[in-house]
């Protein structure tokens, strides 16, 4: 389809296209029928559709008191934008990762699901998230809890020329089938609305905030962090970890409220080979970021992850930049840290997994303003093995929580004087089909009205500096600070 745009009920026009009226008619009347036995909650449609911006999709919709979500990344031409909550499941403590496991396997069991495409993503998803650590109490992030997955309203995925809307409602006992198909006529009407290009309000060019830098030496802040590694560097010499991320937060009151979608077209765009997202639980509450670190994709038999540790700035020319990888490929310390990463992923894929795969030479992975060491693992998962069960042995890597894992995560609430919150825990989606994709969220950001904490952290090993962990994570602020700049409304 050679335009981009929509025109007047292109979305039902999609559907009759692709669906014969008869047969939808069916599959409405058999939703009402186990809607009636009690074996189904909601019905759930997948349809082909032109291409669409997702962000502005989401940009567009209205109800920002309720569940949004969105998820890119750039280089693999893949986004997901979901709004809207049907049914939510939480969980809490030890067992959160099995219990939401359980529960969305429930909910999604409750779907009456139709489509006629040939495609693994045209199904039902659960978008969301765990905290870092199993209890999740602080004030800035009730509204996030442990771990919290939604099923939406309505879902669009691209994934490259494809873009597929999932469109889902709750079933009453009362509804006939005719009754269903209206109610998915009025939800695509409804759709069409922010699908429309053309149409879109576009609102005042936005305003730049005034330049935001990170504290100084010469701030308590520095001091709080000199004093919070110098006791860390103690405890590795002392034996009781090899390695522990201790983190920042940087808290910033605006003098009026941001847009988080305008955050995130900043962010997409800047740093294409990372995962740019959002997940607003409500009108309260939003949390933002742009990893570059992928903790787990889920397909077929496969599970992909990654060791992402050690990293260095980039130059300011190409000479400078191609010197500084030199020297990040030989330092001591960084590998250190990397091999870490490495073994300790290997360590607990191994139970799980009939193979596990990994370039021997090591690699890079060059962001906008920072260069890390990378190493891209593949496993195959064995039959039997619970896809939750593989993500929380991950959580947390020792790129953002220490090694050993069980000895070093105790200690960071003792170096750190701020509640973690969602902040590096695993955020993403998972579908019917068992596919999924989790990152780590690290460069990120809660957004609170008018007020926004960023995190960024370091992992300290024994040869660490204080001082350049210090502008390590000043560095990694970088990326958040500059997106805000541009993000008022």
């Amino acid at each position: 389809m050679a335009d981009n745009s929509f025109s007047d009920a292109v979305l039902a026009t999609c559907l009759q296209n692709q669906v014969e009226h008869s047969i939808l008619l069916n599959t409405a009347k058999e939703a009402a029928e186990q809607c009636v036995l009690g074996n189904k909650k909601f019905f759930s449609i997948s349809l082909s559709i032109p291409k669409v911006d997702a962000l502005a999709v989401l940009e567009q919709h209205s109800l920002k008191k309720s569940f949004e979500f969105y998820w890119e990344k750039p280089i693999d031409d893949f986004a997901i934008a979901a709004a809207g909550q049907l049914v939510r499941v939480q969980s809490t403590g030890d067992s959160r990762f099995k219990e939401a496991s359980a529960k969305g396997k429930a909910i999604l069991n409750e779907v009456h699901h139709f489509t006629n495409l040939n495609h693994s993503l045209a199904v039902v998803h659960l978008l969301g998230g765990f905290s870092f650590f199993d209890h999740n109490i602080g004030k800035h992030w009730k509204d996030f809890g442990a771990g919290s997955f939604t099923l939406p309203e309505w879902l669009i995925i691209r994934d490259g020329k494809f873009n597929i809307l999932t469109l889902s409602f709750k079933l009453s006992k009362d509804d006939t089938a005719q009754s269903i198909l209206e109610q998915l006529y009025d939800k695509l009407a409804m759709l069409d609305g922010i699908c429309q290009a053309s149409s879109y309000s576009i609102g005042p060019e936005l305003d730049k905030h005034n330049v935001l830098n990170v504290p100084t030496q010469n701030s308590s802040e520095h001091e709080r962090w000199i004093n919070s590694v110098t006791k860390a560097k103690e405890k590795i010499t002392e034996k009781e970890f090899s390695k522990i991320v201790v983190a920042r937060e940087l808290p910033i009151k605006l003098d009026k409220p941001v847009s988080d979608t305008h955050i995130i077209n900043r962010l997409r765009h800047q740093y294409p080979d990372c995962y740019s997202f959002l997940i607003r639980q409500n009108a309260n509450s939003s949390f933002i970021g742009c990893s570059p670190e992928r903790l787990a994709s889920f397909k077929g038999n496969f599970i992909f992850t990654e060791g992402l540790a050690g990293s260095t700035p980039r130059g300011k020319s190409a000479s400078e930049d191609a010197k500084l990888e030199f020297n990040l490929l030989r330092c001591d310390k960084d590998i250190e840290e990397h091999n870490i990463v490495l073994n300790a992923i290997q360590e607990n894929l191994t139970p799980f997994a009939d193979s596990i795969e990994f370039p021997s030479k090591l690699g890079i992975k060059k962001l906008s303003n920072v260069q890390h060491l990378h190493t891209p693992i593949r496993a195959r998962i064995k039959d039997g093995v619970s896809k939750t069960e593989v993500l929380k042995t991950l959580h947390p890597t020792p790129a953002v929580g220490g090694f050993p894992k069980e000895k070093a995560i105790p200690y960071i609430t003792q170096f750190e004087d701020f509640d973690r919150g969602w902040y590096a825990g695993p955020i993403g989606w998972i579908n019917a089909h068992g596919e999924g994709e989790f990152a780590v969220a690290i460069r990120s950001g809660l957004i609170k009205n008018e007020e926004v904490r960023f995190f960024a952290g370091c992992g300290i090993v024994e040869g660490s500096d204080p001082e350049k962990e210090w502008e390590e994570t000043n560095l990694k602020f970088i990326p958040m600070l500059s997106a805000l700049e541009y993000a008022g409304k």
